[in-house]
């Protein structure tokens, strides 16, 4: 039987083989070592937040000053409510006002002169008390004497009526001082009305004000679907405003890279727009979970569903990014973007 030899070039297929596969393997090392260095993911979308513009008064829109997809500033006028209903409310609450505040004026000269009147009032009640005592002692002294004959009919009779022309007299100063203390309070509803009036009139002021909407943000005017003469209602959004001012990504990274991501750690964008040209940020934070493919829903956590059902993958976890910076030109919501993370 002859021996079997290796010709030398099935050794050196042999050994280009071996190469190969260290090759390959060397360079998956690498590749790993990389990616649990910088953990990247291309399951990413651009977002921001996203106003629905209600105005808080009711009316007749008689102007609309945007369009679609137009770029608006924070503060700029959008649209104009009717203005006519609410400069009457206005009006007659002014006239409310002032109407009360004339009232007080009155009232308060008339309590100047019933403050000084109640001083004289109180020396009246005074001297009618004194009156009255003197009198009713004159007739308690007369009424013996009369009875013994030292002193005529007539006399007991006159201090009877004195008695009693006393006692009214002291009534009625009763009474003014009475009338004088009640001039004195009746200022305080009156005060209590204005205070009240004053608020109408701010609400009215304040619902007037709001006749003129304007932009909260800097922003995009989107889904614009009204024009100028039509009805708006108080709390019914009539377009949407995309918030320019603040954009993030929302990457969905695998459950098993999570451990190498925390809040801070800077971050490459690229969107697919424009590959070339990198977007920075940093991680704002890592939700707290996701609805699970398969068991009951947990409502309100965002779902993200497995690329593959027939194997066991890693669930994939939405991450936040703030954007640092952004081109504005790239800013969509919804536009694909590759997320890298710095080491």
């Amino acid at each position: 039987m002859g021996s079997f030899q290796f010709s030398p070039s099935r050794i050196g297929g042999i050994a280009l083989l071996v190469l190969s596969l260290f090759g390959c393997t060397v360079l998956g090392i690498f590749v790993l070592d990389r990616l649990h260095q910088r953990p990247r993911t291309e399951d990413a979308y651009l977002s921001a937040d996203i106003v629905h513009l209600a105005p808080e008064v009711s009316g007749r829109i008689v102007s609309l000053v945007v369009r679609d997809n137009q770029h608006v500033q924070r503060g700029q006028v959008l649209f104009v409510i009717d203005p006519e209903p609410f400069e009457y409310r206005v009006q007659q609450a002014e006239a409310q006002v002032e109407n009360l505040k004339a009232q007080i004026d009155v009232q308060t000269n008339q309590v100047s002169s019933q403050l000084s009147r109640a001083g004289a009032e109180a020396s009246s009640v005074n001297a009618a008390r004194a009156r009255l005592s003197l009198a009713q002692a004159t007739q308690a002294r007369l009424e013996p004497l009369t009875r013994q004959g030292f002193v005529t009919r007539e006399s007991l009779d006159q201090a009877r009526t004195e008695t009693r022309s006393a006692e009214a007299g002291l009534q009625s100063a009763l009474q003014a001082a009475r009338s004088a203390r009640q001039a004195v309070r009746s200022v305080a509803p009156l005060r209590a009305e204005l205070a009240a009036a004053q608020a109408v009139l701010k609400e009215a002021q304040r619902d007037l004000r709001l006749t003129t909407v304007r932009a909260p943000c800097d922003g995009i005017v989107t889904d614009l679907t009204i024009a100028a003469g039509e009805f708006a209602t108080t709390g019914h959004p009539v377009f949407t405003l995309i918030d320019d001012e603040h954009w993030w990504a929302i990457a969905n990274f695998r459950e098993t890279q999570l451990s190498t991501l925390e809040p801070g750690q800077k971050v490459k964008i690229y969107a697919m727009a424009k590959p070339d040209q990198p977007i920075h940020g940093v991680i704002d934070s890592l939700n707290a979970g996701v609805v699970p493919d398969e068991g009951t829903s947990a409502g309100g956590l965002p779902k993200v569903p497995r690329t593959l059902n027939w194997v066991r993958i890693a669930q994939r976890f939405p991450v936040r990014i703030l954007l640092s910076d952004p081109p504005t030109r790239l800013m969509r919501i919804g536009a694909t973007v590759v997320v890298v993370v710095m080491p």
